[in-house]
Order: C-alpha cells, then sequence, then structure tokens
C-alpha cells in the first residue's frame, strides 16, 4: 500500500518530480517515506525503491510508475473513442424507437380508422333499413283500416326487435374488433418500452462510465488502483452488437405489425369481420368432450361459428356439437347405405351435404347431394351426372352461395345454383382427378385433393394454378379460411400426434406445426382442422373438440 509523501514543511527534502507523476505519492511503509518509483506487476501494488531491492526481487517484475501511470492514461484514452461510438449507435437506435413506434401507431391507428368507418357504415345501414321497412309497412296499412293497422304495429314491433338485435350484434362485433386492436396494440407498446428501457439502461452506464473514467484521472493512485476495474467494465458493458440487436427487434415489430389487417368477407350469408394478417400464435382455450354415444366420431365440417357436424362412422349417425354451450344434439339418423362426406352452410337458412350413396344407380347421382334447413329437415336432393361407379360426392360452397360439387375420381366440378338445383358451369381438370375435399377460394379458385398428400389450386376455367405438396403430409386433410384464403393441412407427424400447418393460397409455408395434438384411444375418424368464420380453429382427436385461438406475439 501506498500514503501521501510528507512535506518540505513536515522536515524532510522536496522530492523531484517527474512527467506524469506528481512525487507525492509516497510509500506507506513507515520506516521508508519513499515515493513511489515501481510497480511490481508480480504482487500488483505500486512500491518504493527501499521495497524494491527488499521484498520485490526476481521473480519479481518491476517497472517504472512513471510509464504504468502513462501506459494506463493511454489504455483508458484509447477507450474513449468506442465509448464515444456506442453512445452515437444507441442515440440512433432510440431514435429509431421513436419512428417505429410512431409508425406502429399510425399503422395500427389507420387499421382502427377503417374498422370505425365500416361499422359505422353497417349502424348507418341498418338504421336506413329499419326506416324503410316501416315505410313499406306503413303503406301496407293504409288499404284497411282497423285491421292493417293492428298488423301494421306488430310488424313495426317486430321490426323494430330485428333491427335492434342486428344492430346489437354489430356493436358487439366491433367492440371485439375494438378489443383485438386494443391487445394488439398494448403488445407493441410493452415491447417498445422494454426496448427504450434498455437503451435508456445503456446510455446511463456509458455515462456512469465517463464520470469514473473523469474521476479516476484526477489522481494516480486512484488511477492505478481502479484502472482495470473500469476497464474491464467497458469491456463488458461496451458491444457495438447490442444496437444491431435492438434494431432486428425494432424490424420484427414492425414488419408484424404491417401484417395486422381488418378482414371481412360473407361465409355462409352471414358478413364476418376480423383482424388478422399476422401469424401469431394458437392457442387451446377450450376442449369440448364427445359424447360416448358417438361411437367413431368424424368430422365433416362445421355450420356456423359454434356449430360443428360430428358423424358416427360406425352406424352414419348425424349429431351437432355446440362448442359453446357444448351440447351435442343428434339431427340425422344413420342409415346402413349412406354416409355424410362433406357439408358447409349456403346461407342463415340452408345447409348442403355431400354423400357417399351404395344404392345410387344409372346414369344419375342421385341423393349424394342434399339440402336441409337449419332443423335439418330435408329441403331438396340435387342429382348431379355419373362419370364412374364410386357414387361418393364431395361439396363446398363458393362466395356468391353457390355450391361446388364432385364426384370422387373424375375430373369434373360442378357449380350449381342451390335455389332451383340446375348446374351453370362445369370447371373440367386437365390429367387430374379429385381424390377427396374440394374448397372454394374468395378469388373463386377452387382447391382440389389430387393426390395422397397432394392438393392443386385450379381456376374456374380448368386451369392449374398451384400445385401444393409436401413429403411429411401423409394422410392429410385441408381446409380454407374464406376471409383470408388461408390454407390448413392436418396430417399425422408420427405416432398418435398431428399436426397442423399453415399455407398462403399459393402453397407458400408460413408455419409449421400451429396446431398439435394426440389422438385418444377412443376409436375416431382422421379429421380435418376447421376454420371458423370469425377465426378459431377446431380439431377433433377422437374423444374431444379441440377449439384454437390465436393471439398477436412478438
Amino acid at each position: 500500500m501506498a500514503s501521501k509523501f510528507p512535506t518540505k514543511e513536515e522536515g524532510n527534502v522536496k522530492l523531484r518530480t517527474r512527467k506524469g507523476h506528481d512525487m507525492t505519492w509516497s510509500c506507506d511503509n513507515l520506516h521508508h517515506g519513499e515515493p513511489i518509483t515501481f510497480y511490481c506487476k508480480q504482487h500488483k501494488i505500486p512500491i518504493c525503491h527501499k521495497c524494491a531491492t527488499k521484498d520485490h526481487q526476481k521473480p519479481c517484475e518491476l517497472k517504472d510508475i512513471g510509464d504504468v501511470i502513462f501506459e494506463r492514461r493511454g489504455n483508458l484514452e484509447e477507450k474513449q473513442p468506442l465509448i464515444g461510438e456506442t453512445k452515437l449507435l444507441l442515440q440512433k437506435v432510440q431514435s429509431k424507437i421513436n419512428a417505429v413506434s410512431s409508425s406502429s401507431s399510425k399503422h395500427l391507428e389507420t387499421v382502427n380508422n377503417k374498422l370505425q368507418e365500416t361499422f359505422a357504415d353497417k349502424l348507418k345501414n341498418a338504421k336506413e333499413t329499419e326506416v324503410n321497412l316501416i315505410r313499406v309497412i306503413n303503406e301496407e296499412a293504409d288499404e284497411e283500416i282497423q285491421k292493417i293497422n293492428e298488423k301494421r304495429e306488430k310488424r313495426i314491433k317486430d321490426c323494430n326487435i330485428d333491427i335492434e338485435k342486428e344492430q346489437i350484434t354489430i356493436k358487439e362485433r366491433q367492440t371485439r374488433l375494438l378489443s383485438d386492436t386494443k391487445t394488439i396494440s398494448d403488445e407493441v407498446t410493452k415491447k417498445i418500452n422494454d426496448l427504450t428501457n434498455k437503451i435508456q439502461h445503456a446510455l446511463n452506464t456509458m455515462k456512469n462510465i465517463e464520470s469514473t473514467i473523469t474521476r479516476i484521472n484526477q489522481h494516480d493512485e486512484t488511477l492505478v488502483n481502479e484502472a482495470p476495474q473500469v476497464l474491464a467494465s467497458i469491456d463488458e458493458n461496451v458491444s457495438l452488437n447490442f444496437h444491431q440487436d435492438v434494431n432486428d427487434c425494432l424490424d420484427r415489430i414492425q414488419s408484424e405489425v404491417e401484417r395486422v389487417t381488418f378482414v371481412e368477407a360473407k361465409v355462409g350469408g352471414e358478413c364476418c369481420s376480423r383482424i388478422d394478417g399476422y401469424i401469431g400464435k394458437w392457442e387451446l382455450v377450450k376442449s369440448v368432450h364427445i359424447p360416448s354415444f358417438v361411437n367413431k366420431p368424424w368430422v365433416p365440417g362445421l355450420i356456423s361459428d359454434d356449430e360443428i357436424c360430428v358423424e358416427d362412422a360406425k352406424n352414419h349417425d348425424m349429431y351437432v356439437t355446440n362448442i359453446n354451450t357444448q351440447h351435442t344434439q343428434k339431427v340425422i339418423d344413420g342409415v346402413s347405405n349412406m354416409d355424410i362426406t362433406s357439408c358447409a352452410p349456403i346461407n342463415r337458412n340452408v345447409i348442403v351435404c355431400g354423400k357417399r350413396r351404395w344404392d345410387s344407380k344409372g346414369d344419375r347421382l342421385d341423393g349424394c347431394i342434399t339440402l336441409y334447413d337449419r332443423q335439418w329437415k330435408m329441403i331438396r336432393d340435387i342429382s348431379i351426372p355419373r362419370n364412374g361407379g364410386f357414387n361418393s360426392v364431395y361439396v363446398n360452397v363458393d362466395r356468391d352461395g353457390r355450391i361446388l360439387a364432385a364426384e370422387i375420381s373424375q375430373s369434373n366440378i360442378y357449380v350449381i345454383n342451390p335455389d332451383n338445383g340446375k348446374i351453370v358451369h362445369t370447371v373440367t381438370m386437365q390429367d387430374k382427378k379429385v381424390l377427396g375435399e374440394i374448397q372454394a377460394l374468395s378469388s373463386g379458385d377452387i382447391v382440389v385433393n389430387t393426390g395422397y398428400n397432394k392438393y392443386t389450386v385450379i381456376s374456374r376455367s380448368g386451369e392449374e394454378k398451384a400445385v401444393i405438396h409436401c413429403d411429411e403430409w401423409g394422410d392429410s386433410k385441408c381446409r380454407v379460411d374464406k376471409l383470408t384464403d388461408t390454407l390448413f393441412i392436418t396430417y399425422r407427424v408420427a405416432g398418435k400426434t398431428y399436426a397442423v400447418d399453415q399455407l398462403s393460397r399459393d402453397g407458400i409455408i408460413q408455419a409449421r406445426g400451429i396446431v398439435e395434438y394426440v389422438e385418444s384411444d377412443r376409436p375416431f375418424y382422421f379429421s380435418p382442422c376447421l376454420v371458423t368464420p370469425y377465426g378459431n380453429r377446431v380439431v377433433c382427436d377422437g374423444d374431444k373438440l379441440l377449439l384454437y385461438k390465436k393471439t398477436f406475439i412478438l
């Protein structure tokens, strides 16, 4: 250790100063009282001449104290440019944080404005509908005074109730969507705040290091003793890669936010809308048990956002499970010569089912397409030409509410008017056959299962637009999100494990394994991942219907 060297007034001879060393720093040995002249590298301490000759002989390596001071000042000065450069980079990142935060807020504000504008129009249209209906009712009521007036008042009341219900539904949807955008906005704000705090902490650290360097440079003893720790702190805290990590995070935030969009389309005769566009994360939010009287569950489709069709593949009974109430009800008694291949809602009142029948004969497929009302009473059967002997038809509904129907192992897809059952157009594929389900895209194109693990996108003229294939998809099923034209392929991963991949309509895989689940021990028929109109996903593990919801993540 070293102490203050005695001054001339205390009776000692004044010491000669050296460049870079004030010579007032003396040895702490009371018997020496000499100025510090050396630095022992072995023991890492400053010493005087007597210390050097007595206690620090070889193998100690001694350096002139002035050289040590000069060297350590130089080391600290060399770090100054690095500190300055780091401060500039951190300040640039802070600027980018501000820019991305502003950009994200503006984009989400634009989405909100679009949402607000759309729902304002809906409320306005609902109100105009009410006014128009009341006017028509009043005109009819003028024909008969008392009787029609009574009837008019009743209809007005019913009309008001219906419109009020519709307005309530619109407002509830608007509230739900605004809540979704707020959740996304909160997630972005949280991430931005985290980055801001990290940058501020880094800037504060740099300021503290600079302050420490200024302080220790004022005294040689402090400089020599504390410089190694300061240098170590600089090496630990100063990293030029830090700003790049933050920049990458900001770019990811901006990219994910710009994916967010407000989507709207008509599905099953009902206008559906939601906040979508981002990949997000799928979380299991509900499990609905399938009753034991459904011996071998198979899920051919859904008829609303809440109602899932479940067939007993053993005896062909058809059930509907409401995933909100978790109630399962039989709607069709099965027969031995018929089962359901597919189903879809045409509008709020009508459902279409595709069937496989073993008793259909002749040159027409009779009873393989059936329309039902919402109470599952048959409206009519629709017949299409028979081109083979498989007696099995798959159906779906396009954006215009028309039925798409195709016989298995054939190349024709029929576009049918559900109002009269007439074929209005025939789509013929070249060199391909329908080997499973067909799905309509909002663009008008059709996704067709044309192989064991292959799907082909065709236009209404039969032109092949994309072939979607993956060797990992063994026995697979495909469903389409009709609001975004996103495809979801369900397949067996290994053993009892299944997964769902998300793809764009041109076949680009956007995310692998967004949903994974394990089949139960209960016998069941492999089912697709259903896409509800409001964006949820439903899969069947044989024992339960599993409902997944997407959340926004960064």
